[in-house]
């Protein structure tokens, strides 16, 4: 019981940092967005429509790695907890199960779930589409 108690720990831990991450996400997602709302309101040139295309691809390549880095690490715990050898309670072996982990992933780029992956094309179209269409400069 030590093994799983010792992985529940690092989980927990992953699992904050990962909490942190969301935070830093919906910040950086909103000022984004801010960015875009005020292109509207007083116009941008194209030096601030690249600056901002640039920006936004940097942030929602963070928000895409955040995506991959939570459910790698879901799956490696799982796998992990279902590797002990132990008997495992009937709500782990439940979410063992489900998960359905054969193999360790690593994060990468792109989330590995298809909803995840139209959500952050759609933050990327939303960022750098309502940017370029955005009225130039106000006299």
């Amino acid at each position: 019981m030590e093994q799983i108690s010792l992985l529940n720990q690092s989980y927990v831990a992953v699992m904050q940092l990962n909490g942190l991450y969301l935070i830093a996400n919906v910040i950086l997602l909103w000022m984004m967005f801010r960015g875009v709302s005020n292109a509207y309101i007083y116009g941008a040139n194209t030096f601030g429509k690249v600056l901002h295309s640039v920006l936004s691809l940097c942030v929602v390549a963070f928000v895409s790695n955040t995506f991959s880095f939570a459910a790698s690490t879901t799956n490696n715990w799982a796998l992990a907890v279902s590797e002990t050898g132990e008997e495992l309670t009937g709500g782990m072996q439940q979410f063992v199960d489900s998960m359905g982990a054969t193999q360790y992933m690593t994060p990468g780029l792109i989330p590995s779930d298809p909803i995840g992956i139209v959500f952050v094309l759609a933050i990327l179209v939303g960022l750098i589409g309502g940017m370029w269409t955005a009225p130039g400069p106000k006299e």
